[in-house]
């Protein structure tokens, strides 16, 4: 439940995970896989015969489809784009194409997305456009593995960038979003002027926390469509110290103690932009394991359900 302006201290710790300070023992351990993966990758791009051009941080890239008359890609802009990611074999790890698939979104060239190289690959792209990545490992997962792929492994994925929004264009579509949904189902949700919209379900009979307190909590946070990113029964939350999203802490000071609120907030007062992980299904790993700080989609509208147990002032 950490708040996003942690989030580019995480990503700096996240990043050392990957890469050559914390993968590998020393520098000469990193020298040594950067050239055992660009060799890998230069082999088998030329027993493929695959014509293909090599950025200066390592990774190759083909433009597959272009799109000339598409909006180039900027710095903060936040690039939407579907993928499929694979191992060099060609074993398919992870699709969003597919019905039900979520759409992938980064903040462009601000270090938080997973593979690294992505954040670099993605800003030579246009609105419409397909390339394909060829990743080594020490521009993505390094020596980490999972149940998809073993450490050093190399990846090729296609990428097509599908819309380009900035942030307040996201958060203007996210009001109208949350607006019919409270109309639709909480009808008496009361709106704040951060976008919090707030329901005292099951009125308190107690004190609502003032500033600093630490509350103790029953929570479970959902995405719209009711998928629980995180249940947790007598969590400790230490409010003002910047440790938890916005929203939240606005809900829980409207709390009385005793009672449980639903909350519904935009990205703005939840986590932002978060760290944009693909494959998607990995993220859930690297949250358990604490290499990121949350297990939120970036922007992503939140409901957070919270029975509020006791304060301590």
């Amino acid at each position: 439940m950490r708040k996003s302006n942690f989030m580019i201290v995480a990503v700096a710790v996240m990043v050392s995970l990957f890469t050559a300070t914390s993968c590998l023992k020393s520098e000469s351990e990193y020298e040594k896989q950067v050239k055992i993966d660009d060799k890998i990758l230069a082999d088998f791009i030329a027993a493929q015969s695959i014509t293909a051009q090599k950025h200066s941080t390592g990774f190759y890239y083909q433009v597959i489809e272009p799109n000339d008359e598409g909006a180039a890609l900027k710095k903060n802009d936040v690039v939407i784009f579907d993928y499929s990611i694979y191992t060099l074999s060609g074993t398919l790890i992870q699709t969003n194409t597919i019905e039900g698939g979520v759409p992938a979104m980064l903040k462009l060239q601000t270090m938080t997305v997973i593979p690294e190289a992505l954040d670099y690959g993605v800003s030579l792209m246009k609105v419409g456009e397909k390339y394909r990545f060829y990743i080594p490992s020490y521009l993505a997962y390094g020596s980490y593995s999972t149940a998809d792929f073993s450490p050093h492994t190399n990846f090729i994925i296609d990428l097509e960038v599908t819309d380009v929004k900035s942030e307040d264009e996201i958060e203007a579509a996210q009001k109208d979003s949350i607006a019919n949904y409270v109309a639709e189902h909480y009808p008496e949700m009361v709106a704040s002027p951060s976008g919090l919209y707030f329901l005292d379900s099951i009125p308190g009979t107690g004190s609502k926390p003032m500033s600093n307190s630490v509350a103790v909590v029953d929570i479970k946070r959902r995405y719209l469509d009711n998928t629980v990113t995180m249940s947790n029964d007598a969590a400790t939350i230490y409010l003002d110290r910047n440790l938890n999203a916005p929203g939240l802490e606005e809900g829980i000071k409207l709390t009385k103690e005793g009672g449980t609120s639903v909350l519904v907030m935009p990205a703005s007062i939840g986590f932002k932009q978060s760290v944009c992980v693909i494959p998607q299904k990995t993220r859930a790993k690297l949250y358990e394991q604490q290499i990121i700080n949350n297990n939120v989609e970036p922007y992503s509208i939140l409901k957070y359900t919270v029975k509020l147990k006791s304060v301590m002032y």
